[in-house]
């Protein structure tokens, strides 16, 4: 895991498959060996995290403890609830239903809360701000249904947290996390003529479709690919080789696709990015089967999976086979056990 600070990343979100997956043990983690590397750090989130109890499940959470110096980003309301001695560096202009969000630096050790901006931009937006004043590395704490917090549009890189809060089937779970982990990385354009056309079309676009010559059409009336997916294989034809989709791209849209255009097949879909595909794995297993193709504009830096094999309903799974078969699975990924860290 020392490896995660040892790269050109500079703002890296933590992204849990559900809650108790063990998202904020790492983020702790995390702190802890870059408080002994010297390195300051900055932290935010997306939704909130840190309190004692969840407020939704009545559980005891970890809590976040944080070393004198770090920057944090919270709302004012989590901001004055800090254990720990804070100085007001920065108001910011960005709002949520807890206040301003507030840009602060740790005069002593402590416990805090995170809530964090409401927005991507905003998220990334403070994450910059945090760096210009001084943090070397800054951790957004994200959560998987807000998958966004893994976007590149975000954070440079991101780690996984799964864990066996997800099934009372280790099979189960695994299925899901390694579904997940590979969606993370659908390789990006890689055509350096497609990459501009995006570019210069993702501002005003919806769905656009590029044919063989690099000539592009805009499906104006389609503002989503949802329920769209019979509307946009009206406009394919057997000179149609892409189509962009700006926003999210389902199970049902493809399959309409697939049933109404003889031309689906030599398609490539793209979408922004991988948090914005939302399909299952046996429905994905398919797709790939058949050979349709998907790839992402924007590459996710997935650089880490953290496992932990215990559930809060009493059940646990053994921890060296869990791992051991999500690291055969995932080679290329670093995967520990947050609990024997």
């Amino acid at each position: 895991m020392q490896r995660l600070f040892e790269n050109e990343y500079k703002i890296l979100s933590i992204v849990g498959m559900a809650k108790n997956a063990g998202k904020t043990v790492t983020l702790n983690y995390l702190i802890d060996l870059a408080s002994e590397k010297q390195i300051r750090l900055g932290l935010t989130s997306i939704g909130r995290d840190g309190e004692r109890q969840d407020i939704v499940t009545r559980t005891e959470k970890p809590m976040i403890f944080i070393t004198e110096g770090t920057l944090i980003a919270t709302a004012e309301m989590l901001f004055n609830l800090s254990e720990a001695k804070m100085e007001i560096v920065e108001v910011t202009s960005y709002e949520t239903s807890m206040g301003k969000i507030i840009i602060g630096r740790a005069i002593s050790d402590g416990y805090v809360q995170l809530g964090g901006p409401t927005t991507n931009t905003a998220v990334r937006s403070v994450s910059e701000r945090m760096l210009e004043l001084g943090a070397k590395r800054v951790l957004v704490d994200g959560a998987l249904d807000r998958a966004s917090s893994a976007s590149p549009a975000i954070t440079d890189a991101c780690i996984l947290s799964t864990g066996a809060v997800l099934s009372r089937d280790m099979n189960k779970t695994i299925d899901q996390t390694v579904h997940r982990a590979n969606l993370f990385k659908i390789d990006g354009l890689k055509d350096e003529m497609l990459i501009r056309r995006w570019d210069e079309e993702e501002a005003t676009m919806s769905i656009c479709i590029v044919d063989e010559f690099g000539e592009t059409t805009h499906l104006k009336a389609v503002k989503t690919a949802l329920m769209s997916g019979r509307i946009i294989s009206e406009h394919l034809d057997e000179h149609s080789r892409y189509v962009f989709i700006k926003g999210a791209l389902v199970t049902k849209t493809l399959k309409d696709i697939l049933e109404s255009s003889p031309y689906a097949r030599a398609i490539t879909f793209v979408v922004g990015d991988a948090t914005k595909i939302f399909i299952e794995n046996r429905d994905w297993n398919y797709f790939m089967r058949i050979g349709i193709k998907i790839c992402v504009r924007y590459e996710i830096n997935l650089m880490a999976l953290t496992v932990n094999p215990y559930a809060p309903a009493g059940y646990f799974y053994d921890s060296e086979s869990f791992r051991g078969r999500l690291s055969e699975l995932l080679k290329d990924l670093i995967v520990v056990d947050v609990m024997t860290l």
